[in-house]
């Protein structure tokens, strides 16, 4: 697929995260702006999804979003989360064709917030190709060093799904939290993914397991 795009993101507010205790959840529908959508497996993340809540576009209140939290020890010189350049707003050849896709440019974007600096994001224009499921490896030779953005930890980011952006190795061993709020979208969630126990249910399509679900890693 080639594009014209603009990779853009912006940072919001600091954020409170709980201490780290292992939790891993998958793309979880949720009602935004709505604690009491919040199931009681993470009360402890309540304060978090709180403070979210506040910044977040009113205009998606209401609203079915997804939200993954991924909590690992990460080994010194290792990534946390999907290495390369990449965007995440794109699945099979599709803009927003994934459980928080149709993003920004394409859509509504999303919120990330992490414990330790893990990602390395570009605001700039970029002319090329993205590959099947986002990856923009073939752009690399476009970034350029000013442009580009270390997330700060306990700080949430608004994140556009065209938004082109990186994991980066950590410096130590270390036990690191992300957390990613999707906005609404129609795009399809997949079997395997976290079932919200209260009922909430998808917006999309729901498709079979992805391959890379049987495996401890959360890519996406």
């Amino acid at each position: 697929m080639k594009l014209d795009f603009e990779s853009k993101f912006n940072e919001l507010n600091k954020v409170t995260l709980p201490e780290f205790s292992g939790t891993r959840v998958m793309m979880m529908p949720l009602i935004l702006g709505d604690l009491s959508s919040i199931p009681e497996s993470l009360n402890h993340y309540k304060e978090t999804f709180k403070e979210l809540f506040s910044i977040m576009d009113k205009k998606h209140n209401g609203k079915v979003g997804y939200v993954t939290i991924d909590e690992k020890e990460v080994l010194e010189g290792k990534t946390h989360r999907r290495e390369g350049l990449h965007v995440d707003g794109v699945f099979n050849d599709s803009c927003g064709s994934w459980g928080g896709g149709g993003w920004g440019s394409v859509g509504n974007g999303m919120i990330t917030v992490s414990s330790v600096e893990g990602c390395r994001a570009y605001n700039q224009k970029f002319n090329g190709e993205i590959g099947k499921d986002g990856e923009c490896d073939k752009l690399a030779s476009q970034c350029k060093e000013e442009n580009y953005t270390v997330f700060k930890s306990n700080t949430a980011y608004w994140v556009d799904g065209l938004c082109v952006h990186e994991s980066i190795p950590v410096l130590e061993n270390t036990k690191r939290i992300f957390l990613r709020l999707s906005m609404p979208s129609n795009a399809p969630w997949f079997e395997g993914y976290t079932k919200n126990p209260l009922g909430i249910e998808p917006t999309g399509k729901i498709l079979s397991k992805r391959e890379f679900q049987n495996s401890e890693e959360i890519i996406l």
